[in-house]
């Protein structure tokens, strides 16, 4: 780890500047983009400090992370949600690979992802041929065992066997991102593997915090599907999991077959809710007709490992409703507590936020309800709306009892019920809502494992439009106070 501190002057903007730079760059990274990335970070300080707020000095942190170096600036100026949006062209172009920022209760933290040289080395693939739906299944025997730092480079022919380059994980596309995830151990995964090593299936999950998990990127190469594989590989993982004292799990059952989706259901897990059309469009071979001709749209759903802790959550009402069908279909210990309008809170909401320009799509989540929420959380979205985001998640904590009456606007903001997680907070289960850009959902291509998926998921799509239009009214009736005009379609 390396730290820079320097009085927030032009001299010293220039010193971190300069220090970054040499830093980077020895530690195999683009010394050049990371100067200008600290230039920008600086110049956003730069206009939201004040000598009544700021003390005038700033420190950037910089920290190798696998494949990667984090930059961490902290600096004393006006609070912050998101990083600057001059940033999300730099991540478009690759420079920088990853961002999120907020405040910590002591000033603002900014951290951005820089990539390593290793961040970017590809696979070669010329070799390698996308499969057919009609390819010649395989008689093969395969060994079913834990995913090794050795297997990374065949995991990714494997993915590219079955999606192509459409798959919406891209690190998986990237041998040493699995090395180095695996290294830190905030990924582990099953692979069914042939006698000559290559990898044939896959199930995995990384660790959101010590005792919930997401597990996904479950891939069946198609010479080897309908052998129960993939059915042997989740029921390994998931005792590894509780092995490893997981209590929950999440995962997102694609809506292109049934069958993740009834592995999910089989197991216990609860539909918890929908992601629409959170990622760019995939293809799977022998499932999708080629490349979908729109964003993806998966299920959620969440199982209980371990020994469930009770809860009471607080929730605005218009998601209430949703919520209270997710949890009779559990028996788990949650009771959503009515608003209280006495129910104190901080004047200022604390949260953070992350963009993914590969998906344009963008994560606001928040960690204290303040008084200034729905304001809070509109800014931080239009902020992510014009650094290109077409889908935007906001995550609230559940056990605050002030979100129940500070969150009843944030429909008016087009903002949906998306997924209510358990626990992905390490002190709180977490709603998440969602916005789209386009409310017009395709629905054509969505398979069902059961009545209540359908009707949740049909549910949820149904608040979209609704909240749309709630946004809508909201915004034309603001203008009208505005113009001192009224309605005159009524």
């Amino acid at each position: 780890m390396i730290r820079i501190q320097a009085p927030h002057t032009e001299v010293g903007r220039s010193a971190v500047i300069a220090a970054a730079r040499m830093a980077v760059a020895n530690l195999g990274g683009d010394g050049d983009g990371c100067g200008l990335v600290v230039r920008l970070l600086l110049d956003d300080v730069g206009r939201r400090s004040s000598p009544e707020i700021d003390d005038g000095e700033i420190e950037l942190v910089i920290t190798p992370d696998g494949t990667e170096v984090v930059l961490e600036l902290r600096d004393r100026g006006e609070p912050i949600s998101a990083e600057p949006h001059t940033l999300h062209p730099l991540v478009s172009l690759g420079v920088v690979t990853g961002s999120h920022a907020g405040t910590d209760g002591h000033g603002n933290v900014t951290a951005i992802h820089l990539a390593l040289q290793s961040h970017h080395s590809v696979e070669d693939l010329t070799d390698e041929e996308i499969l057919h739906a009609e390819v010649a299944v395989s008689t093969e025997e395969v060994t079913i065992r834990e995913l090794i730092e050795a297997d990374a480079s065949s995991l990714t022919r494997l993915l590219y066997r079955c999606y192509g380059w459409s798959y919406p994980n891209t690190d998986l596309y990237f041998p040493e991102r699995i090395v180095a995830a695996l290294r830190a151990g905030t990924r582990i995964g099953m692979v069914a593997v042939t006698s000559a090593g290559e990898v044939v299936a896959h199930w995995g999950a990384v660790f959101f915090g010590p005792h919930v998990v997401e597990s996904g990127s479950t891939v069946t190469d198609p010479r080897f599907r309908h052998r129960g594989i993939a059915k042997s590989l989740g029921e390994q993982l998931l005792d590894r999991l509780k092995e490893r004292s997981v209590i929950g799990r999440f995962r997102e059952p694609v809506l292109t077959h049934t069958a993740t989706q009834e592995i999910a259901l089989k197991e216990g897990a609860v539909m918890v809710g929908l992601r629409v059309n959170r990622n760019q469009a995939l293809q799977q071979v022998g499932i999708t007709n080629g490349l979908m001709h729109h964003r993806s749209s998966v299920t959620v759903a969440f199982g209980v490992l371990g020994d469930f802790p009770v809860a009471t959550i607080f929730v605005p009402e218009d998601y209430a409703a949703i919520l209270r069908v997710v949890l009779s279909h559990s028996a788990w210990p949650r009771h959503i507590a009515a608003p209280n309008d006495r129910v104190e809170a901080p004047t200022q909401t604390r949260a953070k936020s992350s963009y993914d320009a590969g998906n344009q799509s963008a994560t606001i989540d928040v960690h204290v309800v303040g008084l200034d929420l729905v304001d809070e959380v509109d800014a931080a979205m239009d902020r992510a709306r014009r650094g290109g985001a077409k889908s935007i998640e906001v995550h609230l904590p559940t056990a605050q009892p002030a979100l129940a009456e500070l969150g009843r606007g944030l429909i008016d903001l087009g903002l949906a019920y998306a997924a209510y997680l358990p626990m992905l907070h390490e002190d709180s289960d977490v709603l998440i809502l969602q916005w789209l850009d386009e409310t017009h959902v395709d629905t054509s291509e969505w398979h069902y494992a059961s009545d209540h998926v359908e009707a949740l998921a049909l549910a949820i799509v149904s608040q979209i439009h609704q909240a749309q239009n709630r946004a809508t009214s909201a915004r034309r009736a603001a203008a009208r106070r505005v113009s001192g005009t009224v309605d005159h379609r009524n």
